[in-house]
């Protein structure tokens, strides 16, 4: 008993001796599956979206396995509908009992009667034929929404009216102090606030499923308004939605920054070379990126066949010789398949042994066709070269794409349009392109801006470069990225593509923004969907952040706010509780804190 004793104050005594006595706080987001019997894979979906959108938006989560626990977060998210066959009283009465105490609970979609109390609903209104979200009024959760794009969401029917019906929309009446924060076309709410007890609910009126993870598929009932050159925030609101719930309510809120550096922002350069003047061409854009120390992504067409539409001009020396210049000088290839057709949406995957030998893409094209050689071949003539990223002609997606590009050893794919799918952060692509396909490790970085299609003349520059610094300006605002593509065409007796990029370039650069290639900033986004936070508060009430990692990489910086007072010191350790070196930068509340080199 007595060595017990001597053990303990031992314990004590080492405690306040090195780093004293801790608490965690609650910096987590709580997600919280509502099991489902009649619809099990809805319940499994809407968590699976609920984490996607925190992990794209670097916020920290747990996974809620114990309804007990519902205290330990200052906001909870639950997944799955509300309803009462599906929720014991015991439960109910712990959901009611987390919001009157305090805590902050979201729900979305379909909501029982037993909750109508809990969110200020008195009548609930399903329905396929919403096609618009407008939100209204003001509320710590619409914080970023502050451009009429964002404003309004499209659900469906973006450009054109193509489709009757498109995703379940949950509309609702509601009475006493609840407050409307978004509606629908029929003036239905969908979106509300209710101040209730200590606590407040939100309760949103579209999934998770429909908004953030069936756009990701490409399958939102052509829900964007426009296909390049614009912004389509429509999935973004929501995930920034959550991410503002978050961030208003949890003290000290943490999340992991979604750009290089912690800057601002960044610009994605790339090109598509697919002309038999861009190889040489490209050569003067890897002169005007140097000069400002950066380097671009060039995805190089390798057509060795003549047919209707082109020659051979992948087999032109000058050609091969203009690539093995632009790896030499240290820019990044990527693929852009062979035959670059106008067709490779509807081809058939083919075969997975496909060689340079036996593919003959002027007789049948396959994905698999496309995807293999290319890379074999740009791997074969260039020296040290590892084809990892990869984009399609004419942005074209074929339902088995990723699928094949990961059986083909990529890691990077840039064929969506941000537009299409309504989103310009990077997410892990799904291999599959249909709800409950498994996750693939291929990041989707999508195209937001692209100079083809007459968009950018030389009568048109000043306009073009002034709608892309506005839609740069408005990702920034998100924090989200914006990624260019320009072809290397048009240029031998022209050079507007050249002054318009520089423009562009510049002007980032003036928002202290982060230019770079695309794989570059694909690996930085593997690396820090790796990096997990929590935050340790020691008795003088300063802070000590701990990551999961051994050593954090200088470009993977995190945001800190609603810091216990002005002077809290913060420390850094790593897995095995060393000091992690950071410079930190104040910006508008928020400390942004940037790993130096260890």
């Amino acid at each position: 008993m007595k060595k017990s004793l001597i053990c303990v104050l031992l314990m004590i005594l080492s405690s306040s001796l090195f780093g004293q006595t801790t608490k965690q706080l609650p910096i987590y987001a709580g997600l919280f599956k509502i099991e489902s019997k009649k619809n099990p894979l809805g319940a499994e979906n809407e968590l699976l979206g609920l984490k996607r959108t925190f992990d794209i938006q670097g916020v920290p989560y747990k996974i809620i396995l114990n309804p007990d626990e519902l205290s330990n977060y200052a906001t909870v998210f639950t997944a799955g509908a509300l309803m009462g066959s599906d929720v014991d009283p015991r439960l109910l009465n712990l959901l009611y009992s987390y919001v009157e105490e305090g805590g902050v609970l979201v729900s979305a979609g379909q909501i029982g009667k037993r909750f109508y109390p809990l969110f200020g609903v008195s009548a609930y209104f399903p329905s396929r034929k919403r096609y618009r979200m407008h939100f209204t009024g003001s509320d710590s959760a619409l914080k970023y929404i502050d451009r009429p794009e964002e404003s309004t969401i499209s659900l469906g029917n973006g450009e054109q009216h193509f489709y009757d019906e498109v995703i379940w929309s949950h509309g609702y009446q509601i009475e006493g102090k609840s407050k409307s924060l978004a509606v629908f076309e029929d003036k239905t709410t969908a979106f509300s606030r209710l101040q209730y007890g200590r606590g407040k609910s939100y309760l949103l009126g579209v999934t998770y499923t429909d908004t953030i993870l069936i756009p990701q598929l490409g399958q939102d009932y052509e829900a964007q308004r426009q296909f390049v050159n614009s912004i389509e925030p429509s999935a973004d609101v929501i995930m920034l939605i959550l991410k503002s719930i978050y961030q208003s309510h949890t003290k000290p809120y943490i999340y992991i920054s979604s750009i290089p550096y912690a800057k601002p922002t960044a610009l994605i350069l790339s090109h598509d070379v697919d002309a038999q003047t861009s190889f040489v061409d490209s050569l003067k854009y890897v002169d005007l990126e140097e000069k400002y120390g950066v380097t671009s992504t060039f995805f190089e067409t390798t057509k060795t066949f003549i047919d209707s539409m082109d020659i051979d001009y992948y087999n032109l020396e000058k050609n091969k010789t203009a690539i093995r210049q632009v790896k030499n000088r240290g820019w990044d290839i990527g693929s852009h398949t062979v035959s670059h057709s106008r067709l490779f949406a509807e081809l058939l995957k083919g075969s997975p042994q496909e060689s340079i030998i036996s593919y003959r893409p002027k007789i049948n094209k396959t994905i698999f066709g496309e995807v293999i050689i290319s890379k074999a071949l740009l791997d074969r003539d260039i020296p040290n070269q590892n084809t990892i990223s990869f984009r399609a002609g004419d942005l074209a997606f074929p339902f088995g794409l990723i699928g094949v590009l990961e059986t083909a050893g990529y890691l990077y794919d840039s064929t969506f349009s941000a537009n299409d799918v309504l989103t310009a952060f990077p997410y892990f692509a799904f291999k599959d392109r249909r709800i409950g396909s498994e996750v693939s490790n291929i990041i989707e970085i999508p195209v937001t801006l692209d100079d083809a299609l007459e968009f950018l003349t030389e009568e048109t520059l000043d306009q073009a470069v002034k709608t892309w610094i506005d839609i740069v300006e408005a990702n920034m605002g998100n924090g989200a990225i914006t990624v260019l593509l320009v072809h290397p065409s048009d240029t031998r007796d022209s050079n507007y593509k050249l002054i318009a990029q520089e423009k562009i370039m510049k002007h980032v650069l003036k928002l202290n923004g982060w230019l770079g290639n695309l794989t570059e900033f694909g690996e930085f986004i593997r690396l820090r969907s790796q990096i997990k936070l929590s935050i340790l508060q020691d008795r003088n009430g300063d802070l000590i952040i701990k990551s999961n990692t051994k050593k954090n990489h200088p470009m993977v910086g995190f945001m800190i706010g609603n810091l216990p007072t002005k002077h809290t010191s913060i420390e850094v350790h790593n897995s095995t509780g060393t000091d992690l070196h950071y410079r930190t930068i104040g910006e508008s509340g928020e400390l942004k804190m940037v790993f130096l080199d260890q």
